[in-house]
């Protein structure tokens, strides 16, 4: 699939996120009928693949920086939708059976994808007790899909014998899917500090090497962010606290 379509498709899942959006948000047959908030955020962790080729591997040596930035709305209290695009840098290693005749500077190589995901992110802590805007704490479950793009593979590996192992270097994409868990703690009234953790889903090739029997591969993230809250209509930071401001709180009386 060409880029230009990658693009296009990608194109396709922000211009359905934003309709879906202000759609949900223009609804008036919902329980809930004050605005919700715009975020953007930024945040800085360490993926690592979970590949068939690195699997032997110590988590200690495997972890390389990731990061991304995210837009997103808060449709109600209990669930939002999000925008991530990001970047992340990951270690491959070939198996013991190769890298008996590789020197140890080669016993590893570092390839590098783009990221980017559209998700739904349901509000737990909100799904399971009344809503209070005086909350200190959100816990996110995070699902979402959308595409990798590999843009760099170690150089390296074109000194390795091609009858040992092969390491495509081309630049490729592929899907991804996402389960993950975000937490919030409520630093100030616009701002969370967050903790993601998520576990993704691609083709098994994504790491240059489509190895072994199975057709997928997976790669972990864990990153620690800052989420701002932009005002909303109301001029409000989040939504209001139910019983204290807003009388559409109705159903949590």
């Amino acid at each position: 699939m060409s880029t230009v379509l990658r693009i296009c498709r990608f194109a396709t899942l922000l211009l359905l996120f934003a309709s879906a959006s202000v759609g949900w948000a223009q609804r008036k047959d919902r329980t809930y009928l004050g605005p919700g908030n715009w975020f953007v955020g930024i945040d800085a962790g360490t993926g690592l693949s979970l590949a068939e080729n690195v699997v032997h591997d110590n988590f200690y040596k495997t972890k390389l920086p990731s990061g991304s930035i995210q837009i997103g709305r808060t449709i109600t209290p209990k669930w939002s939708l999000r925008v991530s695009a990001g970047v992340s840098s990951q270690l491959g290693n070939p198996p013991a059976a190769a890298i008996r005749y590789l020197s140890d500077m080669f016993s590893s190589y570092q390839f590098v994808l783009g990221v980017g995901t559209f998700d739904v992110m349901l509000n737990l802590a909100n799904c399971f007790r009344k809503y209070d805007s005086r909350n200190w704490y959100d816990g996110y479950l995070v699902v979402g899909g959308g595409e990798l793009y590999r843009f760099y593979v170690d150089d390296k590996v074109d000194d390795w014998y091609e009858d040992i192992y092969v390491v495509d270097r081309s630049k490729e994409w592929y899907w991804t899917a996402k389960l993950g868990y975000e937490a919030a703690f409520h630093i100030m009234r616009a701002c969370d500090l967050t903790f993601e953790l998520d576990f993704h889903v691609t083709d098994n090739a994504y790491n240059g090497v489509a190895g072994g029997s199975q057709s997928m591969d997976f790669f972990v993230m864990a990153k620690l962010g800052i989420v701002y809250y932009i005002p909303n209509g109301q001029h409000r930071q989040r939504f209001a606290n139910p019983r204290k401001y807003h009388r559409y709180w109705k159903e949590l009386d």
